[in-house]
C-alpha cells in the first residue's frame, strides 16, 4: 500500500499544479491549462481561482457553454466573485451577436511593460466598436498600432479595428514613430466605456535620445501597479496575489474604484492617476511658452 502523502506534500503538489497551469496560460497552451485546472478542481472543488482559470481556458478555445458553466460554478461558491461576474457578462455579449472569442495565441511579455516605466504608458481608446466586438478579446492580448490619417488606430490580432488613440496622444506618438522609435502594445481593459491599452517603447532612435514618449512617466509607481494588477491578477493564484501586494506597496494611496478593471486587478488606478491626454496638452503649452 503506497504511503499516505503528508499535508505538506499535498500542498506542494497543489502549488506545483497551480504554477504549471498559470505558465500554460501565459504560453497560450490552453489545452494544457484546462487539463491542469481540471486536475486541481477534482482535488479541490471549492478552488475558485482554479475554476476561474478553467473558465478562461475554455473561453479561449471557444468552448463557450463549458466556460459559462465553469464561471457559474464559481458564483455558486462565491456569489460576488468579480472575475466570474465580468466573464459571464462577456459571454452574454458574445451570445447576443453569435460571436466567438478571439483566441489569444501569443501573450505579450507583460513583465517587459513593467521594467522601464518611463517608456510605458496606459492610454485610453476612443471610437471603440460595440461591446460585443470588444468582448471577443482578453486583457493582455497583443494589439497593433497603425496610422490612419491624423489618428493612430488600434487593431486586434485578427486585424479587427478596436478604436483609436486620443488625438493629442496619437499625434505625439506619431512624432516619436516618425523619429525612428518602435513600440508594442497590449489590451489592458475592454470596458467599452473606458477601454485602454498599454504601450511600451522597445527601440529608441539616437535622434530621440532623452525624449520621454509618455508625459507622466515621472510618476511610475501608479502605472507599474496598474499594469501588474491588470495583467497578472486575471489568471488568479498566489503568484498573481504576490504581484498585486508588491504593487500596492509601491503605490501607496491607490484608491479602489468599482470598475471593470476589478476583474483582472487587485490594484486599481490611483485617484490622481496619469492622464496622458491632459499631460500632453500641458506639456505642449509649456513648450510653446
Amino acid at each position: 500500500m503506497p504511503p499516505v502523502p503528508t499535508t505538506d506534500e499535498i500542498r506542494l503538489r497543489a502549488r506545483a499544479l497551480q504554477d504549471q497551469s498559470i505558465q500554460a496560460a501565459l504560453e497560450s497552451d490552453w489545452n494544457r491549462a484546462i487539463e491542469l485546472n481540471k486536475t486541481i478542481v477534482d482535488a479541490a472543488p471549492d478552488d475558485v481561482d482554479a475554476r476561474s482559470r478553467l473558465g478562461r481556458g475554455l473561453l479561449e478555445l471557444g468552448r463557450v457553454d463549458e466556460a459559462k458553466a465553469a464561471y457559474e460554478e464559481v458564483l455558486r461558491i462565491e456569489p460576488n466573485n468579480l472575475v466570474a461576474n465580468r466573464s459571464l457578462q462577456r459571454i452574454k455579449a458574445l451570445g447576443e451577436v453569435n460571436k466567438r472569442p478571439v483566441q489569444t495565441k501569443t501573450r505579450t511579455a507583460m513583465r517587459n511593460f513593467i521594467e522601464d516605466m518611463g517608456k510605458t504608458g496606459i492610454v485610453r481608446m476612443i471610437n471603440t466598436p460595440s461591446p460585443a466586438i470588444l468582448a471577443r478579446y482578453s486583457p493582455g492580448s497583443d494589439v497593433q498600432l497603425q496610422q490612419s490619417g491624423e489618428l493612430i488606430a488600434v487593431h486586434g490580432p485578427d486585424k479587427e479595428l478596436l478604436g483609436f488613440l486620443e488625438p493629442k496622444v496619437g499625434r505625439r506618438l506619431m512624432q516619436f514613430i516618425r523619429g525612428g522609435n518602435q513600440y508594442v502594445a497590449a489590451l489592458v481593459s475592454t470596458d467599452p466605456t473606458n477601454a485602454k491599452i498599454a504601450i511600451r517603447e522597445t527601440f529608441q532612435d539616437p535622434s530621440m535620445a532623452g525624449k520621454v514618449p509618455f508625459p507622466g512617466s515621472h510618476r511610475p509607481a501608479e502605472t507599474r501597479a496598474y499594469i501588474r494588477g491588470t495583467f497578472f491578477r486575471e489568471g488568479g493564484g498566489l503568484e498573481e496575489e504576490e504581484y498585486a501586494e508588491e504593487a500596492e506597496e509601491e503605490a501607496e494611496g491607490v484608491r479602489p474604484e468599482a470598475t471593470e478593471e476589478e476583474e483582472a486587478t487587485g490594484v486599481l488606478e490611483d485617484a490622481d492617476r496619469v492622464d496622458l491626454a491632459e499631460e500632453t496638452e500641458e506639456e505642449e503649452e509649456t513648450e510653446e511658452e
